[in-house]
């Protein structure tokens, strides 16, 4: 058998078609691809990054902070969060966490914080007393179960008779968990260690299943860790090419200096819309715009960046929109919440007082089936009709253009709702 090696044009060419964590992996395993592995373009059907972890096609690779217990003695709700890669939150030498959104910002970060996040503190003699008030409370009522339980009615006052509706269980579990809290303080009053040994953990989920990879020393805060493991991934590369960029961080994006992603769709919060486009390559083709966000993180002017304007088809869930001079070659709104016949009938004529090019469109999710029939009939009494049947209605537009106003069902994915009006703008 010829086993002569694959030429290094040749390889490239293969790793072309090669599946991303496929191509990865490779990298790190076989030293003789890496040159030609890290020159192709690496190409992923959908990309989702978040503050520790990221989605290449259909594996998740999330980074947490593992604690070990001595004698395996680890409290259950640390037993859920191992399970399940770790917890989201650096120690301190005591124990004490602190959150990621108190980590700083790093080169090539792309920070979507907004400014005002406050930093909780884990340390603090009311957080300590609130802990032994709840511990001690739990052990009373505790008592008092037991006193039950063998047939003496236990002495309390009214204030503990109101809190003791809990089950056993469930106080046990929140006295332990007071106990865990409590621990720390504990430590730092006596300068001792904290009770658990910390690791960064790396693990993936496929299918539904968790599975760790590997286990570091925590030598390394988290977010040091996801930008070191962001840099393996994605570092001194070519564009990367993603047929869909999804962002749902909330903190950082910790990404390598000079990342450029091209993507053909994008969803992105409105607020992080200006921050994502300093790593885009190019405009996307299908931007998905969401506003669950606090009123202090909205950015006004996000309908006005430019993968916004460049975008040939804009989906939002903020009908105001129509206010704006927006003109996305397709525009589609939906889960706007309830509008009354007469509103969406003003968000299609602001639609069409915008100046448009022959095959713009605008859907409009709606709340119920017969609200389209309903729109239909009020938008031919406000207008030159041309054409009408049971489905649809032809208007007169501006110079020469005729605009059809129909009803849709919308049967894939790119609108919650169901139910749709479409609006088109059509040659004479």
């Amino acid at each position: 058998m010829n086993n002569q090696p694959v030429l290094y044009d040749s390889l490239k060419s293969i790793l072309h078609h090669i599946d991303a964590n496929l191509r990865i992996n490779m990298s790190q395993r076989m030293a003789s691809v890496r040159a030609a592995e890290r020159a192709v373009p690496l190409k992923m059907r959908r990309l989702v990054i978040s503050d520790t972890a990221v989605d290449i096609n259909h594996v998740r690779y999330q980074l947490g902070v593992f604690r070990d217990y001595p004698n395996g003695d680890s409290p259950m709700n640390v037993k859920s969060e191992n399970a399940r890669g770790g917890v989201v939150t650096d120690s301190d030498q005591f124990g004490f966490e602190f959150p990621i959104s108190s980590s700083p910002i790093l080169p090539g970060d792309v920070s979507v914080r907004n400014g005002n996040e406050r930093v909780v503190r884990t340390d603090t003699d009311e957080l300590e007393e609130h802990y032994q008030n709840e511990l001690t409370r739990c052990e009373i009522l505790l008592q008092g179960i037991a006193g039950k339980e063998s047939g003496v009615e236990p002495k309390m006052d009214d204030s503990w008779r109101e809190n003791g509706e809990y089950s056993k269980e469930r106080l046990q579990k929140m006295a332990n968990h007071a106990r865990e809290k409590l621990k720390p303080f504990h430590c730092k009053r006596h300068n001792l260690p904290r009770p658990f040994n910390c690791y960064i953990q790396l693990s993936t989920m496929k299918d539904g299943e968790d599975k760790p990879l590997l286990r570091l020393a925590y030598t390394r805060k988290l977010n040091e860790a996801v930008k070191h493991f962001n840099h393996i991934l994605f570092a001194n590369r070519p564009a990367i090419r993603v047929n869909e960029l999804v962002c749902r961080g909330n903190q950082v994006y910790r990404i390598p200096v000079g990342l450029k992603i091209s993507t053909n769709e994008l969803t992105v919060r409105q607020s992080q819309i200006a921050s994502i486009a300093k790593i885009l390559e190019g405009d996307v083709d299908t931007l998905r715009v969401f506003r669950r966000e606090r009123l202090s993180e909205r950015d006004e002017n996000w309908w006005q960046r430019r993968p916004v304007q460049n975008a040939k088809q804009l989906i939002a869930d903020d009908f105001s929109l129509m206010f704006r001079p927006i003109r996305n070659k397709i525009i589609r709104l939906h889960n706007i919440g309830y509008l009354t016949t007469g509103q969406y009938c003003q968000l299609i004529e602001n639609w069409m007082s915008v100046k448009r090019d022959v095959g713009s469109e605008l859907w409009i999710g709606v709340d119920i089936k017969k609200r389209r029939k309903n729109v239909l009939e009020v938008i031919q009494t406000r207008t030159e009709v041309i054409r009408r049947d049971e489905s649809s209605v032809r208007i007169r537009g501006i110079n020469g253009t005729h605009i059809e106003v129909c009803e849709e069902v919308c049967e894939d994915e790119s609108m919650d709702d169901y139910w749709a009006v479409r609006v088109k703008l059509m040659e004479n």
